[in-house]
């Protein structure tokens, strides 16, 4: 499993996980206690990795969880431990300010 490096912008952590796996969605969220980032990709094994950082603005931010999501779960399910995620960070009192996820085509039970 690849480690994020322990602390940086949250761009450079995005271009990290993007060279080296599938980078699925990346939102970041602003409060009063800083920003956080929720990051979800796909790693050479097939497996989906859920990646929590925080810090006091977008660019220095460390990563604070790590949470492997096996393969037979399927996208699917990891695109909802994301959400729920991202939603458990608003009731928190954090606001999402910047969202992207990977482009339709690359979702085969969309487009069908």
């Amino acid at each position: 499993m690849s480690h994020l490096p322990a602390m940086a912008a949250h761009a450079e952590l995005s271009t990290w996980i993007e060279t080296r796996e599938e980078l699925l969605s990346s939102a970041l969220l602003g409060g009063a206690g800083g920003m956080c980032a929720v990051f979800l990709s796909r790693d050479t094994q097939g497996d989906y990795l859920l990646r929590l950082c925080d810090g006091a603005d977008d660019r220095w931010m460390t990563w604070r969880e790590q949470r492997r999501l096996r393969s037979a779960f399927g996208r699917s399910y990891a695109e909802a431990l994301a959400n729920a995620a991202m939603t458990r960070l608003e009731r928190s009192g954090w606001q999402l300010e910047w969202l992207a996820r990977a482009s339709p085509e690359a979702l085969p039970a969309l487009a069908a």
